[in-house]
């Protein structure tokens, strides 16, 4: 692969690897850290990728071990334990943002809460328009397995929405 071709590898996908490394992490800073990482592991195996699947289905199978091996690592423990005691320390500044949100950053937060076999499936399915077929593919499971997860996936969201007081408007 050429440098050209790599360069639109990275334009054409890198703001979706992004937008996937942020739903694990939910800080911009360490999903821009995973989606560079995500590239340079891509460039260096590149020979490896023997094209069967799609060029953005390796990707996104590395960016989601990527992030799986980031969330197991002491760093991240260890700065969630420094948020949940700033969080303790200011529960006013917290009650006021709470507050302030709008019903969509609710929701957005809502599929945040969701475990995470629930949250990826939502957010391929809903949010970057994949298959199910293609979701089986990039985690690795049957199809049915994924069918299986975005019906549960939303009703639990659904159970979150109406414990928060937010409605979908069907009624």
């Amino acid at each position: 692969m050429n440098l050209r071709t790599f360069e639109e590898i990275v334009h054409s996908h890198g703001d979706y690897i992004l937008r996937l490394c942020y739903t694990y992490t939910k800080d911009w800073q360490m999903a821009e850290d995973l989606t560079q990482e995500t590239f340079i592991r891509f460039y260096t195996a590149q020979e490896k990728f023997r094209q069967e699947a799609d060029v953005k289905t390796y990707l996104y199978r590395i960016a989601v071990n990527r992030c799986k091996t980031y969330l197991a690592s002491w760093r991240y423990k260890q700065t969630q334990l420094i948020e949940i005691g700033q969080k303790l320390i200011s529960k006013d500044n917290v009650a006021l943002q709470i507050e302030r949100k709008d019903e969509a950053k609710q929701l957005y937060e809502k599929i945040e809460g969701l475990p995470v076999k629930y949250r990826e499936v939502l957010v391929f399915y809903h949010y970057f328009d994949w298959t199910t077929a293609q979701i089986a593919e990039l985690l690795s499971c049957s199809e049915n397995t994924v069918k299986t997860r975005l019906r549960r996936g939303r009703q639990q969201l659904s159970q979150l929405l109406e414990k928060g007081g937010i409605t979908d408007g069907s009624d």
